[in-house]
């Protein structure tokens, strides 16, 4: 027996109609499904640091969801951040090494971001601290917070960096010293936020 390669009409119809429903549903089906939201900063924290998980605790009580920082640097950044740049991420920030802030910045090239503060907070050959705040932020919540001296400072300097306002594209900059103790682990710190416009 031998099928006929000739369709007719109604068959020609039918299967177009048929392929027209199909690759419709997908579509419609997944539009149904509502998108996750992703939390409008994240924060990271180096573990081997108590200020620096100090600091992203104190983001983590306004939203900020924390990521742990870890050794593979690229794979943080694919895997764990591009994922919530797709969901809506607007603000990336930590307390971390320099060279931290190095490769993240460099990953993020590509994204859009724009660093709108970095603070430099050095204990390097001194009793007292001294800090050099730059960026488009309002600095000076951030300046009181540091002035004021405290042990919690990266407590602190988080709930201010949380309440900075955006000024605009000019970028400001700040150096405040004061009498904070260095407490353990480095004798450097950098706290920055990178932000993405949407």
């Amino acid at each position: 027996m031998t099928l006929s390669t000739v369709m007719d009409r109604r068959d020609v119809l039918k299967l177009v109609g048929a392929t027209g429903i199909v690759s419709f549903v997908p579509r419609v089906v997944l539009s149904s499904v509502p998108a996750r939201a992703a939390a409008p900063m994240v924060v990271l924290a180096d573990p081997r640091y108590h200020n620096s998980s100090i600091f992203a605790k104190s983001l983590e009580r306004y939203s900020a969801k924390r990521l742990l920082l870890v050794s593979d640097r690229a794979r943080l950044w694919s895997q764990s951040i591009e994922p919530e740049l797709r969901c809506g991420l607007q603000y990336l920030a930590g307390l971390t090494l320099e060279s931290d802030l190095f490769v993240l910045d460099r990953l993020a090239e590509g994204s859009g971001a724009r660093a709108s503060y970095v603070g430099f907070h050095d204990w390097r050959c001194q009793e007292a601290s001294a800090h050099t705040l730059s960026g488009s932020i309002l600095l000076d919540p951030i300046a009181a917070s540091l002035a004021a001296g405290e042990r919690n400072w990266a407590e602190r300097l988080g709930q201010a960096l949380v309440s900075a306002k955006e000024l605009c594209q000019e970028e400001y900059k700040l150096t405040v010293s004061c009498t904070i103790p260095a407490g353990h682990g480095p004798r450097f710190f950098v706290s920055w936020l990178m932000r993405w416009r949407a």
